[in-house]
């Protein structure tokens, strides 16, 4: 869920604090790495969350993990707030504006796409996940950890040689998780005769992929960051 004018109250004492702490500390400029760092271990916690899956027994434990993850989802969106806010009313920033601002929604996207597998995965009331589930569910958790570790990095860029380390990293587990999509979308259609079934498991390779790439995009960004402050 993008972040809009209102604030959901899940999670908001929390941010609050982490606001007044950073806004207490530290100069304007050095507030946005702090919100980024706190957004990216929330996406990195999150992924936690939604590894659960794989060794969940079923419906009812699928509905507890997506309600855990729709709340930190939520708590994810108000640390974003507070970075928005605090964009809005910064001149001079530590890096183009613009790249905060994106930086900030993709990685507000892995969270989304995240909670929105888990909820098609309660939707769709599959019985269990298959094993190439269970494995695009693992290379996105692996993918949000080097999300988690690069982000801090960004506050020097002289670091880039490191930065590129977790770059390389996230795309060879965004290939990874192509070719176990591709393989179970070629074993879905050879096997799946009923076609509700072959459907649903369709849709939730989909957003489970889904989610992996956005994690490629963040790291995307991030590159483009280092290139232009180089």
């Amino acid at each position: 869920m993008k972040v809009c004018a209102g604030r959901s109250h899940s999670g908001q004492g929390v941010n609050v604090i982490i606001d007044r702490v950073v806004k207490w500390l530290l100069p304007r400029e050095n507030r946005f790495f702090v919100y980024l760092d706190n957004i990216s271990k929330s996406v990195s916690e999150a992924s936690d969350i939604f590894a659960e899956f794989r060794a969940a027994k079923g419906p009812e434990d699928f509905k507890k993990i997506a309600e855990s993850l729709r709340r930190k989802e939520h708590d994810t969106d108000e640390l974003a707030h507070l970075l928005y806010e605090e964009l809005d009313k910064t001149f001079v920033t530590p890096i183009d504006r613009e790249d905060l601002h994106a930086l900030t929604s993709a990685l507000d996207d892995v969270i989304d796409l995240m909670e929105s597998s888990a909820g098609q995965i309660v939707l769709y009331k599959l019985p269990r996940l298959t094993e190439p589930m269970k494995e695009l569910i693992r290379v996105g958790q692996e993918s949000a950890k080097e999300i988690c570790k690069c982000i801090p990095l960004l506050q020097d860029l002289g670091k880039s040689d490191e930065i590129q380390v977790h770059v390389i990293r996230v795309n060879s587990l965004e290939n990874e998780g192509d070719k176990i999509y591709r393989k179970a979308l070629e074993q879905l259609f050879d096997t799946t005769i009923d076609p509700i079934e072959l459907v649903r498991e369709k849709e939730i390779l989909d957003a489970l992929e889904a989610s992996i790439d956005a994690t490629e995009d963040v790291m995307d960004l991030i590159r483009s960051v280092v290139v232009k402050n180089g």
